[in-house]
């Protein structure tokens, strides 16, 4: 009896049970766990006819502590002279880093690896590179499949030599998405939706695809998720 008294008390203060919000993106629980919130973007603009990168959503969301259910919510601001919107990629990674050997020449100022399949076009831009042998790191301006461009600072030669080690944290997410979809638009409106999912990757991060001929701006991507034990 003061079960349900106290569970009908919280709903009405806190939604659950009503429409998704943005207040309480996932209904109220008696889950002792509770819900956890992370910002992924953090109100950024994206220029007409662009995708955000893996750097604009540097902190991933960290799924390998059991089982979630996760809410995802969009929020964007259409100029009034947009003729489209965007679309959402989910992507989706096992170890969030990506790493491995430089397969190219000696003393060159591009990484090469042959064994890799970084995110194209230019997925990894303004992510971090770090030559583990030589000590040296560099902020990546541009990417093939299998070549990095930075210029490195801080170590030994600040280049690449056959068989040097490298990391790059963020990276290590597939080339494919794991989910798409397609929030609403309306010229001249802030938009704000969410998407629920069932599911359990490791780790998630979010992309965001301007298809319109002008910049969308506070772009915020952020999700809500529940602990099940």
């Amino acid at each position: 009896m003061f079960e349900d008294t106290a569970r009908r008390i919280l709903r009405l203060v806190f939604g659950g049970g009503a429409d998704i919000s943005n207040l309480n993106p996932l209904p109220v629980t008696d889950r002792n766990t509770g819900k956890n919130y992370t910002s992924l973007l953090g109100g950024i603009t994206i220029p007409a006819a662009s995708i955000s990168t893996l750097a604009d959503c540097m902190l991933p969301i960290d799924l390998g502590y059991g089982p979630r259910t996760l809410a995802l919510t969009i929020e964007v601001r259409y100029n009034a002279a947009a003729a489209a919107g965007i679309v959402v990629h989910i992507i989706s990674s096992y170890g969030d880093s990506e790493g491995g050997t430089h397969t190219g020449g000696m003393g060159v100022a591009m990484l090469t690896d042959a064994a890799a399949h970084f995110r194209i076009p230019n997925g990894m831009v303004g992510l971090t590179i770090v030559n583990s042998t030589d000590g040296s790191s560099g902020l990546i301006t541009a990417n093939t499949e299998t070549t990095v461009t930075a210029v490195l600072a801080g170590g030994t030669g600040n280049v690449w030599d056959t068989g040097d080690i490298y990391y790059i944290n963020g990276a290590g997410y597939d080339t494919e998405d794991f989910d798409t979809w397609t929030p609403a638009f309306r010229a001249g409106e802030f938009i704000r939706q969410t998407e629920v999912y069932e599911t359990d990757p490791r780790y998630l991060k979010v992309l965001i695809e301007n298809l319109g001929a002008v910049p969308v701006t506070d772009v915020e991507a952020s999700f809500t998720w529940e602990n099940r034990t």
